[in-house]
């Protein structure tokens, strides 16, 4: 099995989204397979953390204020030639927020993973 294809068929199996006989070919290649029963259990123990987050929403007006901004930044009227050329550098900004966002989630819930590692009796409480 390529890795690809291996998290997808994971993610899967702990989303339940495999047929019955698929379920089964995969809960025998776990079976025979130590290193991938043990990345199924680390991938199920941070998809608990994830889904123990905090749900967090935006402001109803966030979208709003952040494209006026934009617009009225100091690189051009909107319209204007210079406001096309500032686009390529606004929608990598854009970008680069959500890399950092996505970055500090992901070491966030390496951080949570390691606590649970640490201390059992905090594991044993996420099982309750």
């Amino acid at each position: 099995m390529a890795a690809d294809s291996n998290a997808e068929l994971m993610t899967a199996y702990l989303d339940d989204a495999l047929e019955a006989d698929e379920s089964e070919n995969f809960e025998a290649w776990l079976e025979s397979s130590p290193e991938a029963r043990a990345e199924v259990e680390s991938l199920a123990r941070m998809l608990s953390v994830v889904r123990d987050l905090p749900e967090l929403e935006a402001p109803p007006d966030f979208y709003e204020k952040v494209s006026k901004k934009i617009r009225r930044s100091k690189f051009g009227e909107p319209g204007s030639a210079l406001s096309l050329f500032t686009l390529p550098f606004q929608v990598v900004s854009v970008i680069v927020i959500m890399v950092i966002a996505a970055t500090y989630l992901m070491l966030e819930i390496d951080r949570d993973s390691e606590r649970l590692e640490r201390d059992p009796s905090a594991a044993e409480a996420e099982d309750l």
